[in-house]
């Protein structure tokens, strides 16, 4: 899936690219629609398939087969081998870039501590549980949105990038809004609405509050938060912890942001059609209101 932002790759990899642009001009116009797609979308390919791919593209599988026999690749295991292996090589040359081994030996062991807890974060992603919470903000008619303090921007980033891949997905304040988004048929179902809850230490007092009415009011509950929380668990366990005691003056919020971004990625995932068709009509509105 092509970035929301931006048309092409942030991170190059050169020698599937490379490959792939030596024979572009020499192509047949139908595997060149399929080349021209692969290039602007490499750092995807590793989650493709051939059949996904001639989708995409606008071509036929057999198109995708014949381009990657052209390229020298037996098939998507081909390809995704290179793709995986360049993938190492770019980690192993920013773990081994002499920039980092001069910084301070503090900082050093901040970045220490960053990395293992992108590692963590990565991880839970394998948990069963990962996919019941992707499935419930997925499937819910309605997903709200909320976080408290030094976190609040980083739930209405969640809940903005959300909308962009589902609908009705609202950030909601019950200070601000006073929670009357939840004013409505009281008859109605809330087993179909989901709710975020993204928090962490010092907790708000409103969190827990809040993860309790949803639990007596029957919706489904997902809280993203720090390694320190105790008040989740009481009311869901569709808890995703990013650790954040890095050894900063103020606890890091890199491991919570990149939990909010899989989740993103991971609902666009699940239904990518719906995906697509909700990121094209933004950047219509978006191009009509001239705000890029």
């Amino acid at each position: 899936m092509k970035s929301v932002f931006s048309s092409h790759p942030q991170v190059e990899n050169f020698g599937v690219s490379e490959r792939i642009q030596s024979l572009l001009d020499e192509l047949p116009r139908q595997e060149a629609r399929v080349a021209q797609y692969m290039l602007l979308n490499v750092n995807d390919l590793v989650f493709q398939n051939g059949a996904s791919i001639a989708r995409k593209a606008g071509a036929s599988e057999v198109t995708v087969s014949r381009l990657l026999r052209r390229l020298g690749y037996r098939g998507m295991v081909g390809l995704k081998r290179e793709l995986r292996s360049q993938q190492a090589e770019a980690n192993l040359d920013i773990v081994d870039d002499h920039g980092i081994n001069r910084l301070d030996p503090t900082l050093k062991q901040v970045l220490d501590n960053e990395l293992r807890a992108l590692v963590a974060v990565f991880s839970q992603t394998t948990d069963p549980r990962w996919m019941r919470a992707i499935r419930a903000i997925t499937q819910s008619e309605q997903v709200f949105v909320t976080g408290f303090q030094s976190v609040r921007g980083v739930a209405e980033d969640l809940s903005r990038r959300l909308a962009l891949v589902r609908d009705d997905v609202r950030f909601f304040s019950a200070h601000d809004g006073m929670l009357g988004e939840w004013v409505g048929d009281m008859k109605k179902s809330k087993q179909k609405d989901c709710v975020i809850i993204v928090d962490v230490i010092p907790y708000a007092m409103e969190a827990p509050l809040l993860a309790q009415m949803c639990r007596e009011a029957g919706r489904q509950l997902v809280v993203l938060t720090d390694e320190l929380c105790h008040w989740a668990q009481a009311n869901t366990d569709l808890i995703f912890h990013g650790p954040s005691r890095h050894g900063m003056a103020i606890e890091s919020t890199v491991a919570l942001t990149s939990l909010a971004n899989l989740m993103v990625d991971a609902v666009a995932r699940t239904n990518p059609e719906v995906a697509e068709q909700r990121m094209q009509r933004w950047h219509k509105i978006t191009r009509k209101l001239n705000v890029f």
